[in-house]
């Protein structure tokens, strides 16, 4: 893995009334890739031997959405205004084009974002995510992830559950991201970025009376979906789906992985995604 060193300390631009913080780091030149985290996460729980190898490439932009983090505000309680806020902290760094790389309810945000802003978009990421009216997981897991939280030991274990495989290699590799991740950490997100996410979540996940995704056409830009071969939490299924109805996409599924597939494996995520970004025939 490069050297790369990820900084520590975030930058702050305010846009319609919000303190956004971000930071922005890695290669001089190049379209800048946006990362859209996890539920409950900030721009401290990415995984940085996964974030490494690609800023050395690219510049990346890590950052607290409204109500995250260090962010001020409130979450709100749909994706597509989270979709809103992300484009207005965009816009306000002055960029005209960006990828993303959007990892759970990330991704969820991410295509909202190539729908409502797709001028600004040049190509997608999609981890461990879902189409809206996506297949559900099984509703003792959002149950579950309603309760997630409590003591250390809980959080833990409910993070490796929802995260990796129950087999030895995906938990061992799961914990020594873990490490890396909290070693990181300075800001938590609140118990009202929780509660506004899940109802998020929620609706997102509503049936619709077309059940064909045909909205995913009005994505065309490239698309890389990713996933684990199991994942409990976003069902791993929602990745086929995605990649059969957006009309440039392609599919990585890995290994012996679960929801974290691309902090199992974060020196491979990372060479997919330089590779699917420095692309030029899809």
């Amino acid at each position: 893995m490069s050297n790369f060193t990820i900084p520590t300390e975030s930058t702050f631009i305010e846009a319609n009334g919000t303190r956004f913080a971000y930071r922005k780091f890695g290669a001089e030149t190049g379209t800048p890739v946006v990362f859209l985290v996890h539920f409950r996460g900030t721009m401290e729980n990415w995984d940085p031997n996964m974030v490494a190898p690609i800023a050395k490439e690219r510049p990346v932009i890590l950052f607290d959405n409204k109500g995250v983090g260090e962010t001020n505000g409130q979450t709100p309680e749909t994706i597509s205004e989270m979709a809103q806020d992300a484009a207005t902290f965009i816009k306000a760094l002055d960029l005209n084009k960006v990828d993303l790389l959007g990892f759970s309810i990330g991704g969820m945000v991410a295509q909202e974002l190539a729908l409502q802003e797709g001028d600004l978009i040049r190509r997608i990421i999609i981890a461990g995510s879902s189409p809206e009216a996506g297949v559900n997981p099984e509703p003792v897991i959002f149950e579950r992830m309603k309760r997630h939280g409590g003591n250390v030991d809980n959080a833990i274990d409910n993070f490796m559950f929802f995260f990796y495989k129950s087999t030895e290699t995906s938990k061992s590799a799961g914990m020594d991201s873990l490490q890396r991740i909290m070693s990181q950490k300075q800001f938590e997100s609140s118990d009202q970025v929780q509660a506004a996410q899940l109802n998020a979540v929620a609706k997102w996940a509503q049936p619709k009376p077309d059940q064909d995704y045909d909205w995913l056409k009005n994505i065309p830009h490239p698309a890389l979906v990713t996933n684990g071969i199991e994942d409990v939490m976003v069902p791993t299924k929602n990745s086929f789906i995605l990649s059969e109805k957006l009309p440039n996409a392609q599919l990585i599924i890995y290994p012996d992985s679960g929801h974290g597939h691309l902090f199992q494996f974060p020196e491979l995520f990372a060479e997919n995604v330089n590779s699917f970004l420095d692309a030029t025939s899809l």
